[in-house]
């Protein structure tokens, strides 16, 4: 069975998301304009795997529609989660992401589970790029 999975991040600007994530190699899979012009909501991608990024805007991520969901944005992004990226190439995508001066939380090197390094997003969120020795090895 094919199973995909893809994460969700809410975040300040959309479009310099997209922008960063670019930077690593990600390619933009779709893209939904607000009102202002501004993307509300983009998907971008490397290979499989997918990160959804959703604006907050004032009145919150949906414009004050759902009270609840609304509050639940408003923390800090990004806190406590970490999202696995796993791919064959890992040191490729390393080489890239210090060309683009992301904030490199760890830097690559080998772990038992693989080679790995991560990153930290412009909205806080920290991303692990990894090349496990398990499937992608």
């Amino acid at each position: 069975m094919k199973v995909e999975i893809s994460v969700m991040f809410n975040v300040k600007d959309v479009d310099r998301s997209v922008r960063f994530y670019e930077k690593l190699g990600f390619d933009q899979r779709w893209a939904w304009k607000g009102d202002d012009g501004k993307l509300d909501y983009a998907g971008v991608g490397l290979g499989g795997a997918v990160i959804a990024l959703g604006r907050i805007t004032e009145s919150g991520a949906t414009g004050g529609e759902y009270t609840d969901y609304d509050q639940w944005v408003k923390g800090p992004l990004g806190g406590g989660v970490i999202v696995n990226v796993e791919l064959r190439n890992v040191d490729r995508i390393y080489a890239l992401a210090r060309k683009a001066k992301a904030t490199i939380e760890s830097r690559i090197r080998d772990w038992p589970y693989g080679r790995a390094f991560t990153i930290n997003d412009p909205d806080g969120y920290v991303v692990k790029f990894l090349r496990s020795k398990g499937e992608f090895a």
